[in-house]
């Protein structure tokens, strides 16, 4: 035999034996064969097919055969040796066959055992099916893929209340229209019925015309890769539907209730937060009120302190100077007095002419003749140094001063640099740029204040030694003054705060935050603005803009700064 053919017989699912009647010898034997009884195949080309086969039945064929009387089997059960020694069941045909003129019979065995196994597990499997079927909660109908009701439970059939004489008639069609035409929208129940090799799963709801409600899931049903038909499982979702309907009506009155509930609470909670927001207010403006007096008072009494100061200085340094002018008169009178002595020495006697001598260079007489001078000139100068920085103190404190009035602010930073001077003689170099403005109508003492705040801020800025540049200037009805530093500038989220009350970046019990604040209350109260520009590690730039006369308003400006805001 060629290799295809035994290749064919070799793929075959059952035994397959070719045997020689002349002889019953085993001539072909496939390779299940040989696995299901345990032979090798030169084993069971070794042998008669009676050796095989243990039957009466077949001892009777094949003794038929050997007399020459072949004919054919179906489905014939028989028992057949195993190499082991056991006996096995076996459902063969026997097929007459014609080879070159001479006949083979042509054997095709099963075994019995797995396939009462399998119809038993079959038949198994179909009953737990059923069972399923009928015990599950849901109505199910399976159709094929002829439109035919393959399967139908009991709950299926009542929840459709599908009449008795549809379902023993067996009219598949029948059945499938009534079923259809139970729901309220027929035509769309009726296409998916007719749906049956969709491969997606569906999920949809319908409305029976008794106001029922079917929820309805269906898949495809699988055969290897083909659909074979489909399966539709039907709930009764009515009493859900209907709870649910019901919760959402109760959901929806609390809502509206909540919603009435938030709004009242929405509208007590606004007028809370305008009431907050309203006292923040008044305590902000009391905490800048009680502030600006603390540093008012506080002003006034280093006004008043420095103005005791000043007259008590005064007094001594009147009669000190006026002492030191007459000391330097009786002193120009001694001297005059010891130029004629030196003028009649040389009529003395000899004796009394070295005394004198010897005195004269003892004393260095030439050289206090010259000193003399100088040191009274320097005590007069000290005494005028005095004068004006006692002068300054009264300059800079006007406490007589309760109203507006007229004053050069050249005049006010002037002295108000000579009091901060020992704050900024270590640290910066002082340039003064001055246009010789004009006389505005102000609180002179207030801006003072105000120069002095800027001043020491700017000296703080420095680091180490730096420079701050002090201009000054005017523009139609306003003045201006401006304090330069070449400090540490300032950082830009820190911009927009530097006038708010408290707010500082020096370390704790270093500063408290109101210099600032109260500078920018003081413009403010003279209708001026405060004007900044700063960039950190160069330095910053504070501009007071002041109207000239009281009441006036101070025209914006057109230039590239940040304007700072309370």
């Amino acid at each position: 035999m060629i290799d295809l053919e035994h290749l064919v017989l070799d793929h075959s699912e059952q035994m397959l034996l070719l045997v020689d009647p002349a002889n019953l010898q085993i001539v072909v034997a496939n390779r299940v064969a040989g696995q299901v009884l345990g032979y090798t195949s030169e084993e069971l080309l070794a042998r008669t097919i009676t050796e095989i086969e243990s039957s009466l039945q077949d001892v009777f064929y094949w003794e038929h055969v050997s007399q020459g009387q072949c004919q054919n089997i179906e489905a014939q059960e028989g028992l057949y040796q195993c190499a082991d020694g056991s006996m096995l069941t076996i459902r063969k045909s026997i097929q007459v066959l014609e080879q070159v003129g001479k006949p083979l019979l042509l054997i095709q065995a099963r075994p019995v055992q797995n396939q009462s196994k399998i119809e038993d597990q079959l038949a198994q499997t179909l009953s737990q099916l059923r069972a399923t079927l009928e015990s599950t909660g849901n109505g199910i109908l399976v159709i094929d893929w002829q439109g035919r009701i393959a399967n139908m439970n009991r709950l299926c059939s009542n929840m459709w209340q599908i009449p008795q004489d549809l379902l023993l008639g067996r009219d598949d069609t029948a059945i499938l229209d009534f079923i259809a035409a139970s729901v309220v929208e027929s035509e769309a129940c009726r296409r998916q019925l007719r749906e049956i090799v969709d491969s997606e799963e569906s999920k949809c709801s319908f409305e029976l015309h008794d106001r029922r409600i079917f929820e309805c899931r269906s898949r495809p049903q699988f055969l290897g890769g083909n659909i074979i038909g489909r399966v539709f499982g039907y709930d009764d979702i009515t009493e859900r539907e209907q709870a649910e309907q019901a919760l959402r009506e109760s959901r929806d009155q609390l809502d509206e209730k909540v919603l009435a509930r938030t709004a009242d609470l929405r509208a007590a909670n606004t007028a809370l937060l305008a009431e907050k927001a309203r006292q923040e207010e008044l305590i902000r403006k009391l905490a800048d009120a009680h502030a600006q007096l603390l540093q008012s008072e506080k002003m006034a009494s280093i006004g008043q302190l420095a103005a005791g100061v000043a007259h008590e200085i005064n007094n001594p340094v009147g009669f000190v100077n006026s002492n030191l002018g007459s000391l330097q008169r009786y002193v120009q009178d001694l001297l005059k007095l010891l130029a004629a002595y030196e003028c009649a020495e040389n009529a003395l006697p000899a004796q009394a002419l070295d005394e004198i001598r010897r005195l004269r260079v003892e004393f260095d007489v030439a050289y206090l003749r010259e000193d003399i001078g100088n040191l009274i000139s320097e005590s007069a100068d000290g005494l005028q140094r005095v004068k004006r920085i006692v002068q300054d103190l009264k300059d800079f404190s006007h406490v007589d001063e309760a109203e507006r009035q007229w004053a050069n602010l050249e005049h006010g930073l002037d002295s108000t640099l000579n009091v901060v001077w020992n704050e900024l003689k270590y640290k910066a170099e002082i340039v003064k740029d001055y246009a010789k403005i004009a006389e505005i109508e102000c609180f002179p003492a207030q801006l003072n204040q105000v120069f002095m705040n800027l001043l020491i801020n700017a000296g703080h800025a420095i680091k180490n030694r730096g420079r701050i540049t002090i201009r000054t200037g005017q523009e139609e009805a306003n003045v201006w003054v401006e304090i330069e530093d070449s400090g540490v500038g300032i950082k830009p989220e820190n911009l927009g705060r530097i006038f708010e009350p408290f707010f500082t970046t020096k370390p704790v019990g270093k500063g408290t935050g109101l210099g600032l604040s109260l500078a920018y209350g003081i413009v403010q109260k003279h209708s001026g603005r405060i004007e900044v520009k700063s960039e950190p590690d160069k330095g910053s730039v504070f501009r007071v803009v002041l109207p000239r006369c009281a009441g006036a308003k101070t025209a914006p400006q057109a230039q590239s700064v940040v304007q700072a805001c309370a």
